[in-house]
């Protein structure tokens, strides 16, 4: 069994694979100290961990409890394995090593060039191009960041939970802001991957990742894939080729 470990600003996406098949998931919140409840169950059987963050202090605290807690290997993208994937960033150094693990998941597992849009804490959009060269990509404000930011600093806007709108134009303030929301966000995507498109990647097939993507991907016209465990993914394929 291999355990992928994504840990994002909000959250801690785990996985556990049997082979190529995901089976159990499940999440906590970043900032908690305790990790682990998860996967103990299946801790004897884990054979490797790969471990994939944007949080160095919480990478730190991961990485510390699963090389005590694992009798295997547990390999840090960026640290100890490679993504696999040729980075033509100006600043290689500057880009999460999350975006390249999807941008590998993206190209191994649908077959080429790719545009990956990774709806979390921030939007990321990103390119990888047929030749497994990561090109570079844009990142916007998440969704729920920028909902939560509009009711905090607008004195008459309240907060207001995110789902399906029921139409896109609101007849009240709820209404209004969700549907500013999932409409607003779709057509960003859409915007920036049609523009994207046009100048580096036109053939590209798009996938939609993240927490956010179940929600907002059935409103974009560009994405053909929603899978919300790609990263989780790309860690698996990264961890099976890592030598122990």
């Amino acid at each position: 069994m291999l355990l992928a470990v994504d840990i994002g600003n909000t959250n801690i996406h785990c996985g556990i694979f049997k082979g190529d098949s995901l089976g159990k998931t499940f999440k906590i919140r970043t900032e908690e100290k305790i990790f682990g409840r998860g996967f103990r169950p299946y801790a004897k059987k884990i054979e490797r961990a790969v471990i994939v963050s944007v949080v160095p202090e919480a990478l730190g605290r991961v990485k510390r409890y699963l090389r005590g807690a694992l009798r295997c290997p547990v390999f840090v993208v960026g640290e100890d394995v490679d993504s696999g994937v040729k980075n033509l960033y100006r600043k290689p150094g500057q880009v999460g090593q999350d975006r390249l693990v999807n941008a590998k998941a993206a190209f191994e597992l649908y077959g080429g060039g790719a545009i990956v849009v990774d709806f979390g804490t921030a939007i990321t959009i990103d390119v990888i191009n047929d030749k497994r060269e990561y090109l570079g990509g844009i990142i916007a404000p998440g969704v729920e960041l920028s909902v939560g930011a509009l009711s905090r600093r607008a004195a008459l806007l309240p907060d207001v939970t995110l789902r399906k709108p029921g139409d896109i134009l609101g007849r009240e303030t709820r209404e209004s802001m969700i549907s500013g929301a999932i409409y607003g966000f779709s057509s960003l995507c859409d915007g920036v991957v049609e523009r994207l498109k046009k100048k580096c990647c036109g053939k590209c097939g798009v996938i939609a990742t993240g927490g956010m993507a179940s929600l907002i991907g059935p409103y974009c016209k560009t994405i053909k894939n929603i899978d919300l465990h790609l990263t989780l993914k790309g860690l698996r394929l990264i961890g099976a080729e890592a030598d122990v």
